[in-house]
């Protein structure tokens, strides 16, 4: 069965909005994973998307000589899920991991540049 999932988040910050859309367009397109690696690189976020069960860990990092910042969105504040956060920029030889509680479709940027994005689909285990 197909289907298309469109999720919008609006938050508006000092006469400022940002907002965040992700689609989806097949359920069956991303199997859920255990634990999945997202690598930051010039192109941005790869996979920008993946899907694993709760409880299940995503690693990031980057092959970017710069500091990278995974965190929810919404940006600046990472509010949507504010424990999905590392609290600081992550040196370019560093990882950092999250392990994923809440089901959920999580929308994520890099603090550092916002226009890199991905979403993490959170599913029940199967």
């Amino acid at each position: 069965m197909k289907w298309v999932l469109i999720v919008v988040s609006i938050t508006i910050l000092g006469g400022l909005a940002f907002f965040a859309v992700s689609i989806r367009q097949d359920s069956k397109a991303l199997p859920a994973q255990e634990n999945a690696h997202i690598i930051l690189t010039e192109r941005g976020y790869e996979p920008r998307e993946v899907t694993i069960v709760r409880g299940g860990t995503v690693t990031f990092s980057t092959e970017l000589e710069k500091p990278h910042w995974p965190a929810s969105n919404l940006h600046p504040t990472h509010e949507i899920y504010s424990e999905f956060d590392p609290k600081r920029p992550l040196e370019s030889n560093e990882e950092w991991s999250f392990s994923f509680t809440k089901v959920g479709a999580h929308n994520f940027h890099d603090h550092i540049r916002a226009y890199f994005t991905g979403t993490i689909y959170v599913v029940e285990g199967q």
